[in-house]
């Protein structure tokens, strides 16, 4: 009987020190997960209503969601995620009208104003001279 419950003991204590929380601090590599569609903010930023499905397609790509119950709906997402943890989320949801673009909502629309703002400020500060001149002697 001894024989028995002392390794049942000490396999059950074993265990219960391993609990997902505690192996997740341990150090290992922890795999990026990309999913979606990656939106060019160039591109979602020329969006404009009255634009046609294919237009929108061509400027954008295929959407990931084609509502079967929403036809006039398209649904972008983007998502990137490191050991279940979602860093980072972008949806654009374009609605359209007899086959025209009539409105875009989410997040992606912020996000590309942003960028489009930073790269534009990153064009106008100016450039750093190298310090090793060759022709200085």
């Amino acid at each position: 009987m001894n024989k028995i419950l002392c390794p049942a003991i000490a396999v059950l204590l074993g265990l219960a020190a391993c609990s997902s929380e505690r192996v997740s601090h341990f150090p290992s590599y922890k795999l990026k997960v990309v999913q979606g569609n990656e939106l060019d903010a160039r591109a979602v930023a020329s969006l404009q209503s009255g634009m046609s499905r294919e237009q929108v397609q061509l400027l954008l790509g295929t959407p990931l969601l084609r509502d079967p119950f929403h036809a006039d709906r398209w649904d972008y997402t983007f998502n990137i995620a490191r050991n279940g943890v979602i860093s980072e989320q972008r949806t654009l949801t374009l609605y359209f009208n007899n086959d025209r673009l009539a409105r875009a909502e989410g997040n992606a629309i912020e996000y590309a104003v942003q960028q489009l703002q930073a790269g534009q400020s990153a064009e106008v500060q100016p450039q750093p001279q190298p310090v090793f001149r060759p022709d200085a002697q």
